[in-house]
């Protein structure tokens, strides 16, 4: 099946409301993780949504995409998924959170992003600024700091 044919399988399955469904978004995600190819990235961050009725599938679709970071390197993969956050503020606000959150509490990934989200257009700038104060503000002990240090470089 070609890519585009996966994306679309992948979105009409993201609720995962029946058994069907959730085997179908299974399917999808495998085979776009077997292209290995981190064009596969945009397709698959396309297959989130917060309304799920499966999460743990979810997680697997987060983890595929986050071995990238291995593949890639760190940065590379990092330049990718920033810009993708704000793509799923609709749908996905909560896994775009999900996202950002284990970038935040992985010491080199920090370090990556603070280092490169300052490239970030204006527009995700901020998309990412409004996360991190929302972040800070339900969890100051634990973000506030981390989130001083992304602010200041965006």
């Amino acid at each position: 099946m070609e890519i585009k044919q996966l994306e679309s399988q992948l979105i009409e399955n993201k609720l995962m409301r029946t058994y069907e469904e959730t085997g179908l978004y299974e399917e999808a995600v495998d085979e776009l993780f077997n292209e290995n190819n981190p064009e596969c990235i945009n397709s698959l961050i396309k297959g989130f949504s917060d309304a799920t009725e499966n999460e743990e599938v979810m997680f697997s679709n987060l983890h595929g995409i986050e071995y990238f970071s291995k593949t890639l390197g760190l940065e590379t993969y990092i330049k990718i998924i920033l810009p993708k956050l704000k793509e799923m503020q609709v749908d996905a606000y909560g896994w775009a959170e999900t996202f950002f959150l284990r970038l935040l509490n992985n010491d080199a990934a920090l370090d990556a992003l603070i280092r490169n989200v300052e490239y970030l257009s204006q527009e995700n700038k901020i998309f990412i600024r409004k996360m991190v104060e929302n972040l800070s503000e339900r969890n100051p002990e634990r973000f506030k700091n981390k989130g001083d240090i992304i602010i200041s470089k965006l």
